[in-house]
């Protein structure tokens, strides 16, 4: 297994000025994208700061930093107030199932429920188990 250097997570946005928002990093990237609706998105002030990935003989660990601008507002369209400190994330993978010799893609997420195993795709062979929700800090 292997992470994808592609973050999803739910930040406020002042740009449309809603609230929850899911936002798609991608690391290299100079911004991040605010999926705002329906068909919609834009850019917004954000990004990957730090991409670390630890391997252990039974753990694949993924410590990413983000960077974001924020302000306060009120959700322009449910009347909530902004807050900089996100709830939600969603973390990317690769995979190579060794019976099939193929590879596949996936997704974990916080609200998943856990242990999770983690399929091949063509054989349905176990390849690995989700066991911890990603956790979110907000350093300032």
């Amino acid at each position: 297994m292997f992470w994808e250097r592609t973050i999803e997570l739910s930040l406020d946005c002042f740009v449309c000025e809603r609230v929850g928002r899911t936002t798609v990093l991608k690391w290299g990237a100079e911004r991040a994208v605010c999926m705002s609706g329906r068909d919609g998105h834009h850019f917004t002030a954000a990004g990957i700061a730090a991409f670390d990935v630890t391997s252990q003989d039974d753990r694949l660990t993924l410590k990413s930093a983000v960077d974001f601008w924020w302000a306060p507002f009120q959700d322009a369209k449910r009347g909530g107030q902004a807050t900089p400190l996100s709830s939600w994330v969603r973390l990317h993978y690769g995979c190579y199932c060794p019976h099939q010799e193929t590879s596949s893609k996936g997704s974990i997420q916080t609200n998943v429920r856990r242990p999770s195993p983690v399929y091949c795709a063509e054989c349905k062979t176990e390849i690995a188990v989700d066991v911890e929700a990603p956790s979110i800090r907000l350093l300032v």
